[in-house]
């Protein structure tokens, strides 16, 4: 349904902005001192105009791949429109609504009122769809933010993040600093703001140069002839939940990192197939395509084995953090007790000793 509401209006989209895409992906006149980045930027437009040719005649899968060569090779206003219109379409709202605000950010005056609003309909219609969430860190600048395991952009963390609905693990760390890990519940159509302070780490070493004078709280001292019970440290049950949550995280983004790279495996066998080809042997007329299909499969067994190792191990971490919440103290023992007691008889008298322990 969405792609024949859309089919239409997109590619006279594409079309408007070809002109425009082309300039922008070429730049200005190439320097001659420059040839490694002047050819990838060529790689960059070749890729560009084959996901265009795709995006136009319907291909969409094929168009997203050539599309994201182009974007791994350069950042433009019009490879990241292009694209968010492509992953729309796919159903990857998320990913789409990343790039249609990166092309928004970035936008030239030399665009058309006209592209430009559709393009806001665009990530309209995409953030209606994931969790809009803001992060900001107010005593630290260059804080590192995970989602899932997987590291945000500098510039998709400074501005929004897209979250597709569902729970989330947000983790935000830099050296020197404890990391804060924060649970995220995204709603489609909803826009959340998070402001956290991130912590400094304690030192470690005492009476080192600089560090602040702490003084220690002395505990009551027992009674004479009996013994202290020593109180119950939480620090390792807390260590442990603390790294059960995180191997919990990093399983997450690598279960959502590994069935990313699955389904671009089958887009790329998919792509394979309508050019009636395929990768069995002897060699096929498209060695490229097959070298990355086995890599995009390689990649997804890869980490799918690795999401089960984290969860395994963060499994492991909480039940060892319960056991260890939950195992009994030795109970202390009784202090022993002497007392002298006066014995007067008939006959004489004494002292008589009474122990117990």
């Amino acid at each position: 349904m969405r792609r024949a509401l859309h089919a239409g209006w997109l590619a006279m989209s594409v079309l408007l902005g070809s002109t425009a895409a082309t300039t922008s992906a070429r730049g200005e006149e190439r320097p001659a001192s420059a040839p490694s980045a002047e050819s990838a930027r060529d790689r960059a437009v070749t890729d560009f105009e084959e996901g265009r040719r795709a995006h136009l005649a319907g291909r969409l899968e094929e168009a997203e791949l050539s599309y994201l060569r182009a974007w791994s090779r350069m950042k433009s206003y019009d490879i990241a429109t292009n694209l968010g219109q492509v992953q729309l379409l796919l159903n990857k709202p998320a990913s789409a609504a990343k790039h249609l605000a990166f092309g928004l950010r970035t936008v030239g005056p030399e665009v058309e009122p006209e592209r430009l609003a559709r393009v806001q309909a665009l990530l309209a219609e995409a953030k209606a769809q994931v969790g809009t969430v803001r992060v900001q860190v107010t005593n630290v600048a260059d804080a590192e933010v995970l989602v899932g395991g997987e590291r945000v952009s500098e510039e998709e963390a400074k501005h929004e993040m897209y979250m597709d609905p569902g729970q989330h693990v947000l983790v935000i760390r830099r050296a020197g600093y404890e990391a804060a890990v924060i649970p995220v519940t995204a709603v489609a159509g909803s826009r959340e703001e998070i402001t956290t302070e991130l912590k400094p780490k304690t030192m470690t070493r005492p009476g080192a140069a600089g560090a602040p004078a702490m003084m220690e709280a002395k505990p009551k001292a027992p009674a004479a002839g009996a013994r202290a019970e020593e109180p119950r440290s939480w620090g390792p049950v807390i260590a442990l939940g603390a790294a059960s949550a995180v191997g919990l995280g990093v399983a997450i983004g690598l279960t959502a990192a590994s069935n990313d790279a699955r389904s671009q495996a089958d887009a790329q066998r998919d792509a394979i197939l309508k050019a009636h080809t395929h990768c069995a042997n002897p060699p096929t007329a498209a060695p490229e395509r097959c070298a990355e299909l086995r890599r995009s499969v390689s990649r997804a067994h890869a980490l799918g084995n690795g999401a089960r190792v984290a969860y395994a191990t963060a499994g492991a971490l909480s039940i060892a953090a319960v056991i260890c919440a939950a195992w009994p103290r030795p109970k202390p023992l009784a202090a022993g007790r002497v007392r002298a007691l006066p014995a007067l008889g008939p006959e004489g008298g004494g002292v008589v000793m009474q122990a117990t322990w």
